[in-house]
C-alpha cells in the first residue's frame, strides 16, 4: 500500500477565485461531509449553552445582540473557518472529492454582511429551551448547497441576566470538543465586550486586519502531529516529563496502525446488503438525563474495583459498558455465541498533536481518532441477567481493554486521512442500526464554565450546556459527560425510526443500569 499524499490536504490559493483558500477534506471531515450529502445532514452538529451574566452587568436585548455579533466576528478573526464552506467536484460512480473552501474578507462591510447572515436572535423563544430551537429549525441539512454558510449563531435572550447559545454547524470542518473550544473563545470575547465594549471593540480593531486572516486557518491535523519530545529534568534531577513517543505519519508504525485498524473494520462490522439512499427524509430529537451530584458520585466510585489503580474503572468505561448491555437485554444471545457489539471508537486526538495545538483552545477543529471497538456478547453470560451491578463491571473491562488497544496505536490520528479513503472505497454502507457512543468527558475541559470581564471579575457563568447532531440512521446516538459535578446522559435518534416511548425507555434502562452500580 502506497502512502496517502499529505499535500492534497493543505491549504492553498484558488487560482480561478482571487481571494479564495482551499483545501481537500481528509478523513472524519470527508466522512462527515459524505454522511451529510447521502444521509439528509447525518451528523450536523449543535452545541447549545445556557448562561447568567453577573448582577453587576445590565444588557437590553438590542445590546446583547449587537454584543454578540461583535464576539463572533472577533471570533472569525482567531478562527476563521466558521466563515468556511464546503465544494465538491463530482465523480461518476464514487464519492465525490470534497474540499473546505474560504473567501478572504474584502472588508470590515463584507464581515459585517457575514456576521447578519450567520447571527439570529430568537426572543419568541424565552420560554421555551435551546432544544425546541434546535428541534425547529435544525432540521434541514447544512450546508444546503456547495458554497453555502455552514456555521450560524442563535442568541435566546430568557431573562435580563440569562440567555442561551445555540451553535450549528456541519460537522465536516468541527468535531463536539472543536465546538466546545469556539464557544469558549466567543464567551470569553462576549465577557470583555459586554463589560466595555468601547475599549474592547478598539483593542480589537488593531489587531483584525481583514484579507489577512488566513494565516489562522486551522491546519488537518495531519499536518501538526506531534513529534517525540525528550525527557524534561529540573535542576535537582527530578523526571518533570518522561520522553514522549512521536505520532508516526509514515514507516512501519503508521502502516501496521493502519492495517490493523481496517481489519477491525472488515471482521467486527457486520455484512449488509448495499445501502439504498432513497431514505426517508429524518427528524432529529434529543432526550436526556441529569443524575445528581450524589449519585453521580456513586457511579464514579462504584470504578474503584479490587485491586488498586491498575483495576480503576473509569465513569466513561461504566458508562460504554452500559451502554453495550442495552440491545443484550432486548436480545439475548446464545451462551456459545461469537457475536461482537461493534463501535466506531472515537477518541480525542489533540493530545497527539504538536504543542501549540494540545492546549485547552488549541485545536477547535475536527480531531477524532477512530478505530473499532469490538466488545464481545458473550460477557453476558458471566453473570445472571439480575446481576446488573456485574455485568456492568465486566462489560466495563472489556471496553476499558479496547480503550487501550486504541490509544496503544502510535499513528491513531496519522492515518485517519488514509483510513478514510480506504472507508469510502468500499461499498456504501446500509443505515446503521446498533448504538453510536460518545464519551465527552469533562465539559470543562474543553468550554470553560466562567468567563471573566476587563477588571477580572466574573461577567459569564455557564450554567449547562448539551453537544447534539442530528440522526437519519435508526441506531441512536448515546453520549455521556460531567458538568459541574454531575454525570449527564443524552441520546440523539430519528424520531421516524424509533418511537418516542421506546427511545425513552432505552433512556431509563440506560439510567436504571447505572444506579445499580450506586446500590
Amino acid at each position: 500500500m502506497e502512502l496517502v499524499d499529505f499535500e492534497r490536504f493543505v491549504w492553498r490559493n484558488d487560482e480561478k477565485v482571487p481571494g479564495r483558500l482551499y483545501r481537500e477534506a481528509g478523513g472524519g471531515e470527508v466522512i462527515e461531509d459524505i454522511w451529510k450529502l447521502m444521509k439528509h445532514g447525518e451528523q450536523n452538529l449543535f452545541l447549545g449553552v445556557y448562561a447568567s451574566l453577573a448582577p453587576s452587568v445590565s444588557l437590553s436585548q438590542a445590546e446583547l445582540l449587537a454584543h454578540t455579533k461583535s464576539a463572533w466576528k472577533s471570533l472569525r478573526w482567531e478562527v476563521p473557518t466558521i466563515a468556511s464552506s464546503t465544494a465538491h467536484i463530482w465523480h461518476e460512480g464514487r464519492a465525490p472529492t470534497t474540499f473546505i473552501t474560504y473567501d478572504l474578507a474584502k472588508n470590515a462591510e463584507d464581515v459585517n454582511s457575514w456576521v447578519d447572515e450567520t447571527v439570529k436572535i430568537f426572543p419568541e423563544y424565552a420560554g421555551k429551551t435551546l432544544d425546541e430551537l434546535r428541534y425547529d429549525i435544525g432540521q434541514e441539512p447544512i450546508p444546503a448547497n456547495d458554497l453555502d454558510r455552514q456555521t450560524f449563531l442563535y442568541l435566546v435572550p430568557f431573562s435580563a441576566h440569562k440567555f442561551g447559545l445555540l451553535m450549528h454547524t456541519a460537522h465536516t470542518t468541527f468535531d463536539g470538543a472543536g465546538v466546545k473550544i469556539l464557544m469558549t473563545k466567543l464567551l470569553g470575547h462576549l465577557a470583555q465586550y459586554a463589560t466595555d465594549a468601547a475599549a474592547y471593540k478598539a483593542e480589537q480593531a488593531g489587531v483584525m486586519r481583514w484579507g489577512e486572516e488566513g494565516a489562522n486557518l486551522l491546519p488537518i491535523i495531519t499536518e501538526v502531529l506531534k513529534k517525540r519530545e525528550g525527557r524534561v529534568i529540573d535542576d535537582q534531577g527530578n523526571v518533570i516529563r518522561e520522553e514522549t513517543a512521536e505520532e508516526y505519519r509514515e514507516g512501519k508504525e503508521y502502516f501496521e496502525t493502519l492495517g490493523d485498524i481496517m481489519n477491525g473494520f472488515g471482521t467486527g462490522y457486520p455484512s449488509f446488503l448495499p445501502f439504498d439512499p432513497a431514505t426517508s427524509k429524518p427528524k432529529t430529537r434529543r432526550v436526556e438525563h441529569k443524575f445528581t451530584a450524589e449519585e453521580s458520585t456513586k457511579i464514579q466510585e462504584a470504578g474503584r474495583i479490587k485491586g488498586g489503580l491498575t483495576e480503576r474503572l473509569t465513569v466513561n468505561h461504566l458508562v460504554h459498558a452500559a451502554c453495550c448491555l442495552l440491545p443484550i437485554y432486548d436480545n439475548p444471545p446464545a451462551p456459545d455465541s461469537d457475536g461482537l457489539i461493534f463501535f466506531f471508537g472515537l477518541m480525542d486526538g489533540r493530545q497527539r498533536l504538536d504543542a501549540p495545538y494540545r492546549t485547552s483552545t488549541g485545536y477547535p477543529g475536527y480531531c477524532l481518532g477512530v478505530s473499532a471497538l469490538q466488545i464481545p456478547v458473550s460477557t453476558f453470560h458471566r453473570h445472571p441477567p439480575s446481576d446488573k451491578k456485574a455485568l456492568i463491571i465486566d462489560f466495563a473491562k472489556e471496553v476499558k481493554r479496547e480503550y487501550a488497544k486504541q490509544a496503544a496505536y502510535p499513528a491513531l490520528v496519522a492515518v485517519q486521512v488514509q483510513e478514510g479513503e480506504l472507508m469510502l472505497q468500499a461499498p456504501p454502507a446500509p443505515p446503521f442500526i446498533g448504538p453510536q457512543y460518545g464519551g465527552d468527558g469533562k465539559g470543562a475541559v474543553y468550554l470553560r464554565p466562567e468567563y471573566e470581564g476587563k477588571e477580572g471579575e466574573t461577567v459569564i457563568d455557564v450554567d449547562d450546556f448539551f453537544v447534539g447532531l442530528n440522526k437519519c440512521d435508526p441506531g441512536p446516538f448515546f453520549r455521556c459527560t460531567e458538568w459541574k459535578g454531575r454525570i449527564m446522559l443524552s441520546v440523539d435518534y430519528n424520531e421516524f425510526a424509533v418511537e418516542e416511548k421506546v427511545m425513552k425507555g432505552w433512556l431509563q434502562q440506560w439510567v436504571d443500569l447505572l444506579l445499580a452500580l450506586t446500590v
